[in-house]
């Protein structure tokens, strides 16, 4: 059945394909979907094309919606630290044009961004000045003294990383609530703070916990009072514990969940954003690209083959906890330092170390990435919402693999304007 009624003039209709509308739902073959402006006007298999409107071909093709990348950091800056301190903050705010116009043109037509960008970033994008996906933004992800966020170095002094962004260390309940308060007034849509060390940090281990329960309840409660959530990074079990002990939104990597982790996200409803592919492609690209490797300022190697090596044994655990009905985010960790523009090998990961079917990792990039960020507009081909669309050549329910092949994607439109189009 076709959904909707068509109003305006503008309107285009991608036809002919088999549509995976995000929800789950079977495949529906020989769809079309009808775009009045920036919005669907219609979906299904009865729609009629209005006369004048632009046609799509998508015949043999797969329609799928918009990909929701949960997890991103979107900003440039050099990975070499000789580089990074030579560079002037406004050239690398130009360099990150870049890497979200690549963020979009693999697929990815919404995403979170967990530290970097701030709020001119998302405005530039939504005024159509600068190319990428919508922008859901955290600012700073908040640390303590010498935690993950911290830049601090042995040679006494804090590297600024993004000079456009403040200072994202706090200390204690009261330093905490002055930091949430000043980034949900800079234009935070959802607060990021670290619960546990993590790889790319110089004095942290990546397991160890980091913030007291009291100074994550606060950070809750300051967000919910402006109607916002809390994504923790959390990496070893204690501090992942700590934040579900906290009523956190979202965990992200969460790699060492146990059971218990496991219970208490199925009780509390907090989304689960794994970031599966970045430990094992980093680890790869050192192999293939020693100068990257040599430009770690962290002990990053050691600390991904030590997590790449328990990981292989979470496997068991994480399809459990998947099968129990944990809910579960599609999101990357994309940085100027990996995979920026490969987003989407992350679903390969989420079939083959989650147990998810294909259909399943769909979901979980689209509709419920579309719950997890609260946006009721986006992520499900359905009228009212967004029109962000892509016609990919092949079926990804027999291979999700075919994501990964750029040459696949024929059609990538956010907002009802192709980005991409080669039908």
């Amino acid at each position: 059945m076709a959904q909707g009624v068509v109003k305006s003039a503008r309107q285009i209709a991608v036809v002919g394909g088999t549509l995976i509308d995000g929800t789950g739902r079977d495949p529906v073959r020989d769809a079309t979907v009808l775009i009045d402006g920036e919005r669907i006007a219609a979906v299904g298999t009865g729609v009629a094309v209005p006369k004048g409107a632009q046609v799509i071909d998508a015949a043999g093709r797969t329609i799928l919606p918009g990909i929701i990348d949960c997890h991103v950091h979107g900003t440039y800056r050099a990975r070499d630290m000789r580089q990074h301190l030579l560079n002037a903050p406004t050239y690398n705010v130009l360099r990150s044009t870049a890497v979200l116009k690549e963020t979009l043109a693999c697929g990815v037509t919404t995403a979170r961004d967990m530290g970097g960008a701030d709020a001119g970033f998302r405005e530039a994008i939504a005024e159509g000045y600068i190319d990428g996906p919508r922008l859901l933004i955290s600012i700073v992800m908040i640390s303590q003294t010498g935690g993950h966020g911290d830049a601090w170095v042995p040679a006494g002094l804090r590297v600024q990383k993004r000079a456009w962004l403040p200072s994202p260390v706090a200390d204690g309940v009261d330093e905490v609530r002055r930091l949430v308060r000043h980034v949900l007034m800079a234009g935070a849509d959802f607060i990021k703070i670290c619960a546990t060390g993590g790889i790319t940090s110089v004095t942290d281990s990546w397991d160890e916990p980091q913030f007291t329960l009291e100074e994550i309840k606060v950070a809750v409660a300051e967000a919910a009072m402006r109607h916002k959530g809390v994504a923790v990074h959390a990496e070893g079990v204690e501090g992942i514990r700590t934040a579900l002990e906290a009523n956190i939104h979202s965990l992200e990597h969460g790699w060492f969940i146990d059971e218990q982790c496991a219970d208490k996200m199925l009780k509390t409803g907090t989304w689960w954003v794994p970031t599966l592919a970045l430990v094992p492609l980093s680890l790869e690209h050192r192999k293939a690209n020693t100068a990257w490797d040599k430009q770690q300022l962290a002990n990053e190697a050691s600390k991904e083959l030590e997590i790449y090596e328990r990981m292989q044994k979470q496997i068991p655990l994480w399809k459990e906890a998947v099968k129990k009905g944990v809910k579960v985010a599609f999101g990357t960790d994309q940085s100027h330092r990996l995979l920026v523009g490969e987003n989407l090998v992350e679903m390969r990961f989420m079939v083959e170390w989650l147990g998810m079917t294909p259909m399943q990792a769909l979901v979980s990039a689209t509709g419920s990435a579309a719950e997890c960020i609260g946006r009721s507009d986006v992520g499900v081909l359905e009228a009212g919402r967004y029109a962000d669309v892509l016609v990919v050549d092949g079926d990804p329910l027999s291979n999700i693999r075919i994501l990964e092949e750029r040459d696949r994607l024929k059609l990538v439109m956010k907002a009802g304007r192709a980005f991409t189009n080669t039908l």
